[in-house]
């Protein structure tokens, strides 16, 4: 049996995955601005809280963000359908090129790579959260993150996508 994330399967009215939107090549500041302003608040947000717990938190937090491209390059971007167009999440699918060549399976090292990369984007931030014990830092920092990848996954991102290898496109089957 083929499951499709976009097919009613054996009479279940409850759909698997997003719904289409359109198919988008390419994604202009319409598309995905909104995900480039939570990113720079999920981003900002961090630095703050890193630099809070310790200058060395703070320096640390920007070596992890840095890497964390690095680690998307290599493992998701380089092998997306978007390689070298803009993508939904600024400064990632539009400037792999520069950096590696092309890949050819977008597949589960593909997602372990974005999980890795934004793990290390976010967990410095948590620790300080957590090491300071504010509650309000925590639904503020956890909102924004899920706030981001909200936006993304169900509106901006996934169900305007024409990479059907990834299994949060609509068009994906198994």
């Amino acid at each position: 049996m083929r499951l499709c994330s976009n097919e009613i399967v054996k009479g279940d009215l409850m759909k698997i995955g997003n719904k289409r939107k359109s198919r988008l090549s390419e994604f202009t500041i319409k598309e995905y601005g909104i995900n480039g302003v939570l990113l720079a608040i999920l981003f900002l947000l961090g630095l703050f809280l890193s630099w809070k717990l310790s200058w060395f938190a703070g320096l640390l937090y920007l070596v992890f963000w840095a890497a964390s491209y690095a680690v998307l390059f290599a493992m998701t971007c380089r092998n997306c359908a978007n390689y070298g167009k803009s993508c939904p999440v600024p400064l990632e699918g539009s400037c792999v090129q520069r950096f590696f060549g092309r890949g050819e399976k977008f597949g589960f090292m593909a997602g372990a790579g974005a999980v890795l990369a934004y793990f290390m984007r976010v967990c410095i931030p948590f620790v300080a959260i957590f090491q300071m014990g504010s509650f309000l830092y925590f639904i503020l920092y956890t909102g924004v993150f899920a706030g981001f990848f909200y936006v993304l996954l169900y509106h901006t991102g996934c169900p305007n996508c024409i990479n059907t290898n990834c299994p949060f496109n609509p068009d994906y089957c198994v």
